[in-house]
């Protein structure tokens, strides 16, 4: 059981992550719609929902007949009327703010005054958005990772106009469902995760360019030494454990020579340019077959599943 005041929500857009972040609600007793504009999008959504299910039942986090039941207690509509008594809507739509201002405007007329509207955008101010909903002290920003039914992490962003019990629901609500909600006190670009993946993946890719190691020798000491003592410490912990001055004394030797390109991730670039998009193209750093991207997807979230319930 969430909050008790949360018993109706409403996910719009029947994408990847609208998809995944409906499916979560239902077991909670809590009635939940996708909406989306376009009927032909939920064959696509169901689909999704069935087959992130597949990794959880087979890991043991979830039965058949959970599944089954979540699946079947999910409502899908292109019907407006969805919204008259959301108390939630989370919205995950397209990375666009001219779609997303017409999302808000139209459902502010309908939705109740008391309503949270939330968006789960990785990239686009909560400030921004904000100026496009009616009784802005309800709007924040609440962003999923992908896989979104793994990873318990969920980013709640302040607008400088969103009220402290809007927020604090929220995070009872995530917390509520086993979610590891964490509170941005301000807009910032990126929020946390973002800012963080991309600090790493800027030198990541400026040592790459500059000869000192391989794209494969970097992930290795990613999966078997930062990223590791990242999973089992953290990195303020890590800096604890191993002294305050002896961490100040090598970010004064080796801050002057990290790289702080502002413009662009140049070897994403060239990536790019050379037609390389990663697993949905099957060319990026790493080749794939369609077979061999659904496994190393598998594998993926078997291990996160292991790892979460050690």
């Amino acid at each position: 059981m969430v909050e008790p005041d949360i018993r109706h929500i409403v996910v719009a857009g029947a994408g990847l992550m609208g998809a995944i972040i409906a499916q979560s609600f239902p077991q909670y007793d809590v009635h939940t719609t996708i909406y989306s504009n376009c009927e032909d999008d939920f064959e696509r959504a169901r689909q999704i929902v069935a087959n992130c299910h597949i990794a959880l039942i087979e890991n043991g986090a979830m039965t058949r007949e959970e599944s089954e039941k979540i699946q079947n207690a999910l409502v899908y509509t292109v019907d407006t009327e969805c919204f008259r008594d959301a108390q939630l809507v989370i919205e995950a739509i397209p990375e666009s703010i001219d779609i997303k201002k017409a999302f808000y405007e139209m459902i502010c007329a309908i939705v109740p005054d008391d309503c949270i509207i939330a968006s789960n955008t990785s990239a686009i101010s909560i400030n921004e958005l904000a100026k496009y909903v009616t009784y802005p002290e309800r709007f924040c920003g609440t962003h999923y990772l992908n896989p979104a039914h793994i990873i318990p992490l969920v980013e709640i962003t302040c607008g400088e106009q969103t009220a402290q019990h809007t927020v604090d629901k929220l995070h009872q609500v995530f917390t509520d469902m086993g979610k590891k909600p964490v509170m941005l006190k301000k807009d910032v670009k990126g929020f946390l995760s973002n800012r963080l993946q991309f600090a790493l993946l800027r030198e990541a890719t400026y040592l790459v360019e500059s000869g000192v190691a391989t794209p494969e020798d970097i992930d290795t000491v990613l999966k078997y030494g930062n990223g590791l003592r990242y999973t089992c410490s953290r990195p303020f912990k890590i800096v604890d454990f191993g002294g305050m001055d002896v961490f100040n004394s090598v970010a004064k030797y080796l801050y002057p020579d990290l790289s702080d390109e502002k413009v662009c991730n140049n070897l994403l670039q060239e990536m790019v340019d050379a037609d390389k998009h990663g697993i949905s193209n099957g060319k990026g750093f790493y080749s794939y077959t369609s077979e061999s991207a659904i496994e190393e997807e598998k594998e993926r979230d078997f291990k996160m599943i292991k790892i979460l319930h050690s």
